[in-house]
Order: C-alpha cells, then structure tokens, then sequence
C-alpha cells in the first residue's frame, strides 16, 4: 500500500493500524531512495568525523570549539559545500533580484555585509574554520562567501517588503508585497500523548536547487567551547538551520511570519536557532535569547521542553514580541505562518495584537477576530486548522506514528480533498509550491564553469518527528519534495554525542 493511499484514512482509523504505519515509515527500506553505496564512517579530521548510516542517513560529527568544529566541516564536506553554495547562490540570486541575477547578487552582498555584525564570535570563528578548510583544501569559495550562504535565508525573506537591502531604498520606500511562508511546528505532551511523554513535529518548507536536495544531512555538534551538544538539520555550509534539538530535552523550530516593521540589522534565522540549541535547557532562556538578540523581521519560534513537558510560541517582529501558551486544559500547541496573539483568541492574553503587525503584507481585516480570521491566507490558515483537527481527533493517543501522519498529512484544506505527493499544494501539511521551476535562462553560475537554464524546488525539504526527552529524531531528507514521500530515519542525539567522548 502506498503513503499516498494511506493518508486517505482517517486518523482514528489511522490509530489502528500504527504498528504497520510504524514499521511504513521507520524501516530500512523506503519506497523512493535506493540504499547507499557505501555506509559507516566515510571521513575523519580531528575529533570530527562523517558517517553514512546503513538507513541511508547521511549524518556530521564535530566536536571543538567554534573555529575547530568548522574546520572539520570543511575539510570533511569541501566538494558537498562548493556544490551547494555555487549552485544555491546562483540560485537565490536569480530569485532575489527577479531574474536579474548581477541584481541578486549585490543585494545579497549587502544583505550579507549588514548582518554580520550581529552574528555572535563563536558562529563567525565557525564561519572562518570553515572558509580556512576549503581554501587549504583548494577551493575558491571565501570566508565572506560563507557569511553569505549563511545569511543568504534572510537576505531572500527581505530582498522585498516594508525593509530593504539596499543602500538606495531605505526602510519604507518599497511597498509590501505578498509572498507565501513556509514550515510548522506542532508539540504533544503529558496527557495529549499516549504515554505522557512530549511529541514534537517540525517542517522544514524552503527553495533549494537539485544540488543541495542531494546533500542534506544531520549536524550532531559537540561544543567544547561552552554550551550543550545538539543536532540540526542543513544543507552543506550552513553551520544551523531553523530547528533542531539538544542533549537537554530542548526543541526549537521557526517558521516564517513576515511582518510590516523588519530590519536587516538583526541575527539572522541561523544564528538565533544555534543560541537557542546550544544554550537553551528551559524555555526561559529562550525567551531572553530571542528577546535580547537583534530580530531582522517576522518570524515565529516554538520552543519545546521535553523535561518540564511544556511549549511555548514565541510570536516576533523587529521591535515586538509576544507569547503563546497552550489552551487551558489542553497540551498540544501548534504554529504555522501567521501570528495568532490577538487579543482574546484562543486564550491569548496578551496585550500586544500581533496580527495587526501583519496587516499591510497579508492583507488582513483585522477589526474583529471573524473578519481577521477570514482574510488570513489559506496556505498557513489551512494547515493551522488541519493540524488541530488532527490533533483533536488523536488526542489523548498521540503516538510517533501519530504525529508521523500528520506532518506528513495531504489533505488541502482549500480543495477540501486529498491530493498526491506530485500535486502542487501549498495549502497541505506536506507542502509543495514549485517543482524544477525556471527563473533564469543562460546564467553563469556563481564562482563556476556552469551556464545554463537556473532552477529551483519548493516544498518541504525535510521533516523531523522528535522525542526530546529520550533524544530520538526520526527524519525524512530523501532529496524530494515533499520529503515525507520518503523514509524516516531514525537516530538517537544522545547515543551520537556518548560516541564523540
């Protein structure tokens, strides 16, 4: 029986039927990627090491302090990052500057000169141990490229809007446009969870070339320079993405939420999400990470304590900040891409109207909770409502392979229908908005040989189920969007790190 057959069911028959969904989902062989070539320990430098694991898992170990780990992530992954960061940049380039790729490119540039600053010592010592790996190892990619493959996600997320990049168009001067988001989060504990114990799900949805489909892997990271060993999911060069977790039971996921007030002059996604891994063993010291660090623009974190069972949604702008909680008598708690800390909804009491930072870019009427809840755009509003049907109809049983379906769930709310893993559908959990789609014809490709048609591939690139208090991850990264259509592979934070003492 195929995936795509078996979301057709319901999620109380879903229940049923876990033990096969289990052994569907988590076994050695998968309906879409071919078993690996060669497996086991495939590099070494120093403490670090790359492994290739027998469920196809391709998974980094770094251990050191900032400047070692990146020196072993460059030595180790040299051809890996120069295929990624050549064809990438080319890439969002080519995207950024509207299918003017030299226009890209300068905005990129100075997305990247104007980031930097904030991004702390530690992340920037990484930066250069890697640049340092690549040019011993004969590569002409520079430490100013990897600052800028490792802000690049930002620069793309404000090349348009209320803010922007550019020397010559300063902060409101561009007029806010509408641009879809991507990503969720979603998080069961106590007694929403058949066991008791915390259930987190994460999406990653974001653009990518075929280049860097074809090299996701795992961060395992051993900081001897302060801080908790974690793990975090990226493509080659990037020293963080957007969710991850750590050996103290902490989970953090972002999602995109763009708003009317935003700045270049902020940590970027990266640098927040690796604060928090590395430094984070309650939600509090979240908070003040988020809190104290500069924010570029809109974006939402979900930060999950494995120990305490408890969740927390951190709802940001450039100068706002807001919290939501849990409902009462309920331990499930959900985001996608737009802000829910409205006065009186669901709970929230704040005092901050975070929708009304929203306004202008999503088009909202946000004089009353109805007309507000009517105008948010289907593609977020259509996953935040399917999640918590999902999680309605499964509370108080949710399992792995629960919550397994249901970051992996097609159903479109806007069609009102299931559709098939090669359908394009934004409005799903599963997402994809652009499959090989061309944005440039006949482009030299960044610091390459390479001239050609540019492309890209848009949906969810990797998804992760994590169960922090034991330190499981179960992920799908099989190089295809979505990429719950492929295997969940499993690994185990806390064994990974035991093998780096």
């Amino acid at each position: 029986m195929k995936k795509s057959k078996i979301i057709r069911h319901s999620f109380s028959s879903l229940l049923l039927i876990s033990s096969f969904m289990a052994s569907l989902f988590i076994s050695a062989s998968s309906l879409f990627a071919a078993p690996p070539e060669k497996t086991g320990i495939i590099k070494t430098h120093g403490d670090g090491f790359y492994e290739i694991k027998a469920n196809g898992l391709k998974v980094l170990h770094l251990k050191g302090t900032g400047y070692e780990r990146g020196y072993q992530y460059g030595i180790m992954l040299k051809n890996e990052i120069e295929e990624s960061v050549k064809t990438g940049t080319t890439m969002f380039a080519t995207y950024i500057g509207d299918g003017d790729y030299d226009l890209g490119l300068k905005r990129i540039f100075l997305g990247k000169e104007k980031m930097e600053q904030y991004i702390p010592t530690e992340f920037m010592n990484e930066m250069k141990g890697m640049a340092d790996a690549l040019k011993d190892s004969g590569s002409d990619l520079t430490y100013d490229d990897i600052i800028m493959w490792n802000t690049i996600n930002d620069s793309k997320m404000l090349h348009k809007g209320p803010c922007s990049i550019e020397d010559d168009l300063p902060a409101g001067i561009r007029q806010p446009y509408f641009e879809r988001g991507g990503c969720m989060s979603a998080a069961a504990f106590k007694d929403a969870t058949a066991d008791g114990k915390m259930i987190v799900a994460k999406n990653m949805d974001w653009y990518a070339t075929q280049e860097m489909m074809n090299n996701p892997l795992l961060l395992i990271v051993k900081p001897t320079d302060g801080g908790y060993g974690y793990l975090t999911p990226v493509f080659p060069g990037w020293f963080a993405c957007i969710e991850g977790m750590n050996e103290k039971g902490i989970t953090t996921g972002l999602q995109i939420s763009k708003s009317d007030v935003e700045t270049i002059k902020g940590a970027g996604w990266h640098a927040l999400t690796a604060l928090i891994l590395k430094y984070t063993d309650e939600i509090d010291d979240a908070i003040n990470i988020i809190t104290v660090y500069p924010r570029p623009c809109g974006n939402i974190f979900q930060v999950n304590d494995g120990n305490a069972g408890n969740s927390i949604v951190i709802e940001t702008t450039a100068n706002a900040l807001a919290l939501r909680y849990p409902a009462e008598g309920k331990n499930i708690l959900w985001t996608t891409n737009h802000f829910n800390c409205y006065p009186g909804w669901e709970g929230y009491e704040g005092s901050i109207n975070m929708p009304a930072k929203q306004e202008k870019f999503y088009k909202l009427d946000i004089s009353s909770i109805e007309s507000w809840q009517n105008t948010i755009p289907m593609w977020t509003k259509g996953r935040f409502d399917r999640t918590r049907e999902i999680f309605n109809e499964t509370y108080g049983k949710i399992t792995v392979e629960s919550m397994t379906s249901l970051i992996s769930d097609r159903y479109c709310m806007k069609r009102k229908e299931y559709v098939e893993w090669d359908v394009l559908d934004a409005a799903s959990i599963a997402d994809i908005w652009a499959n090989n789609k061309v944005i440039g014809k006949n482009i030299q490709y960044y610091k390459s040989d390479r001239k050609g048609d540019v492309t890209y591939t848009g949906g969810t690139v990797w998804s992760l189920v994590m169960t922090p208090l034991s330190g499981d991850l179960w992920i799908a990264m099989a190089g295809q969007v979505p990429a719950q259509r492929g295997e969940f592979m499993h690994i185990n934070l806390l064994e990974e790190l035991a093998k780096m003492e």
